[in-house]
């Protein structure tokens, strides 16, 4: 599901990403181990929270032809946390 617009929520604390805006502030509903993800989505509307993924060079596919696990094959990548923590 590659796209030129960033996602709009992220997961706080599995990390999966939508693009629905109704999402946002809703619990997660991945469900990694069988078990229901106990995060809520939370809004990442700027424009500085996504980067292009650098580990698939935003293709949002591995080298093997799968979707990128690190950006979801959406080509982007959550990073307002890593943004502040390295310029503290």
């Amino acid at each position: 599901m590659i796209t030129e617009a960033p996602p709009i929520a992220v997961c706080t604390k599995c990390g999966d990403i939508t693009y629905q805006a109704e999402r946002i502030n809703q619990q997660c509903g991945r469900q990694p181990g069988g078990k229901r993800c106990g995060g809520v989505y939370g809004s990442a509307l700027n424009n500085d929270d996504w980067a292009k993924c650098g580990v698939c060079a935003g293709t949002g596919k591995s080298d093997t032809g799968r979707s990128c696990e690190a950006c979801q094959g959406t080509s982007w990548r959550f990073v307002r946390n890593r943004a502040r923590r390295l310029s503290n």
